[in-house]
């Protein structure tokens, strides 16, 4: 099992993996802009292509790589 922190690249993550939360760490989204936060915490990351979407408990997913990604922030539990 992949960690996010083991994620830096988008080849980390075959087609399909996912990589969940470390212990006791959470993750939240802004927009690459910084200005708005989405609705829930990351429930893990996962490459469709040649792009890796963060997906939160909410069920949505928002691309954290590529053209308009979010920037994952790190919170600690």
């Amino acid at each position: 099992m992949k960690f996010i922190c083991d994620v830096r690249q988008v080849n980390d993550l075959a087609e399909g993996e996912t990589a969940a939360p470390e212990p006791d760490m959470g993750y939240e989204l802004r927009s690459i802009a910084g200005y708005n936060f989405e609705a829930g915490l990351v429930e893990y990351l996962v490459r469709h292509g040649d792009v890796i979407f963060a997906r939160t408990i909410a069920g949505e997913e928002f691309a954290i790589t590529g053209r308009n990604a979010h920037v994952l922030v790190p919170l600690g539990f």
